[in-house]
């Protein structure tokens, strides 16, 4: 990868020319990291965006299995897009005694269960795999030493909140369900090298990765090594299984909350609802509405290179266009990073620039990704400030939420605009990519 100083420079100037944010400036960057292992470093590495697509990337490249089409290693929206693509889910939840409110939207096919969804992935590109489960550290390690004796790095669930260079307040640990890539062990160092979608591999100690393994108890110290894939494998079909499995699972999946149709549900809650789980109720003006709207900031825009996967997704329709000859297929491309570009805007909306302490809080969001991606000491510990400055900012907003009721309610109103507007273009999308089937 490109010397993490240049690199981000390169972030920075795109930043300053395009006024993208930050998540998709890195996102295009990145798609210029080499892929050749060197003497140093005999394995090939890749930053990302999106976690569980970024790691099957790294394995499939490093297994030697390329896009059929290039011949080359497989590029993130391709790997991506070939694994179903995007996905939807809105959650809230309330815990009246605790005065806590929390909300999540997700944009990634089968997001709700990376174990499943590796699953999928793998059985449609044709690749053979081992999964390892255990209860125990020690076993869990044993494991870990026999996969990556064979060359190969492998796939490790883990706690987010676990890893000490994400440097996440105590009480989110047992809730990051994340997955990384691990490389090597160096037992005179006592430290694993592993790939978290940094710009380079990160040192952490084995206690440490141990911990970050067995944290989340159904994870069972999860770990996923693949092997060759059958050979003659048609991208077109590929393109064609992956987009029906999309489609699948945003008409058809068995969860509402999973469906396109949760992103409706979500604007009728934002103003006007009687349900219990309504904005006014669970988000009223004050701390508790400051985590929703930061919540809706964070997860569109500082997860997945930003605009709710779409832009990645756009990626692929694209590539797929132009490897298949397919017109529809870019211009579906076209729509999906039009819709990317509004999930964007929607994020924004959220914590208006004109309110001085929604500005502060999306540049501490945005700086904190930023050294969580650059990975030095030095980053750690702006990562650490960046998360106190945060939690700060959530303590004077029990004190002086800088929104009136009135003014709370007017947001509220335009999220909701905004939200039914996009669910409207998501669904038009949708028909669209039905009808290219």
């Amino acid at each position: 990868m490109t010397e993490r100083k240049h690199f981000k420079q390169l972030v920075r100037g795109r930043m300053s020319k395009t006024g993208e944010s930050y998540s998709a400036a890195r996102r295009q960057i990145i798609r210029q990291a080499p892929d050749s292992p060197t003497p140093e470093r005999p394995f090939i590495h890749y930053p990302g965006s999106v976690p569980v697509s970024t790691a099957l990337r790294v394995l499939l490249a490093n297994a030697g299995i390329k896009n059929p089409h290039t011949k080359a290693p497989f590029s993130e929206a391709m790997v991506f897009g070939l694994d179903g693509g995007i996905g939807a889910g809105v959650f809230a939840f309330h815990y009246a005694k605790e005065k806590f409110s929390s909300f999540y939207i997700a944009g990634r096919h089968g997001w709700q269960d990376d174990a499943h969804w590796s699953e999928e992935a793998r059985n449609r590109l044709g690749v053979k795999s081992v999964v390892k489960e255990s209860s125990g550290a020690k076993a869990g390690e044993k494991h870990l030493r026999e996969l990556l004796a064979t060359g190969q790095p492998v796939m490790a669930w883990v706690d987010s909140a676990s890893l000490p260079y994400r440097a996440m307040p105590k009480q989110w640990q047992g809730g990051g369900y994340h997955v990384i890539t691990i490389y090597t062990i160096d037992d005179a160092s006592g430290t694993a090298l592993i790939g978290d979608q940094a710009d380079e591999p990160i040192a952490v100690s084995l206690a440490d990765l141990a911990q970050a393994r067995g944290r989340i108890k159904k994870f069972k110290n999860r770990l996923l090594a693949i092997g060759p894939a059958k050979k003659g494998a048609d991208l077109g079909a590929l393109v064609r299984g992956s987009l029906r499995a999309c489609v699948d699972g945003l008409v058809t999946c068995k969860m509402k909350n999973y469906r396109l149709d949760a992103f409706l549900a979500w604007a009728e809650k934002l103003d006007g609802s009687k349900a219990a789980d309504a904005w006014d109720k669970i988000f009223p003006p004050g701390p508790l509405l400051y985590t929703g709207l930061w919540s809706v900031y964070e997860f569109i825009e500082h997860w997945g290179g930003g605009g709710l996967c779409r832009p990645v997704f756009a990626e692929f329709l694209h590539e797929a266009g132009a490897a298949l000859k397919d017109r529809r297929l870019t211009a579906l491309g076209d729509s999906y990073a039009d819709l990317g570009r509004d999930w964007t805007a929607l994020a924004n909306a959220a914590l208006p620039d004109e309110v001085p302490a929604f500005r502060q809080t999306k540049e501490l969001l945005a700086r904190k990704s930023e050294f969580l991606h650059e990975q030095t000491a030095e980053a750690t510990e702006e990562v650490a400030r960046a998360w106190a400055a945060f939690g700060e900012e959530g303590e004077r907003m029990k004190k002086a939420f800088p929104l009136d009721a009135a003014q709370s309610r007017a947001l509220r109103r335009e999220l909701k605009r905004r939200v039914v507007a996009l669910h409207e273009a998501e669904v038009a999308a949708l028909e669209a990519l039905g009808a290219w089937l």
